[in-house]
């Protein structure tokens, strides 16, 4: 059993630091994930009361150090750019 282990120690470790390089250059590169999916920061959204967006039920916008709205927060909505300062 040890030496099944002995041999397998060193395929491991090099999938293992593979793997942490291939996650460290993904976090890296600018522009490999959208900035929506990073933070919210700096973003508002309108939430509504179905798949078309016929009526508006609530709204949220997020900055560092504060955040605000009103309403129902729902599956149905629609992301944009706020401006904080």
């Amino acid at each position: 059993m040890l030496h099944s282990l002995r041999s397998h120690r060193r395929p491991l470790i090099t999938l293992v630091l593979v793997g942490a390089l291939a996650l460290v250059l993904l976090l890296a590169v600018p522009g490999a994930r959208p900035v929506q999916t990073l933070t919210r920061t700096g973003h508002d959204f309108t939430y509504y009361d179905d798949a078309n967006h016929t009526n508006v039920v609530g709204y949220r916008y997020y900055c560092i150090g504060y955040s605000g709205g009103w309403g129902l927060i729902t599956g149905y909505s629609e992301i944009g750019d706020f401006p904080c300062n």
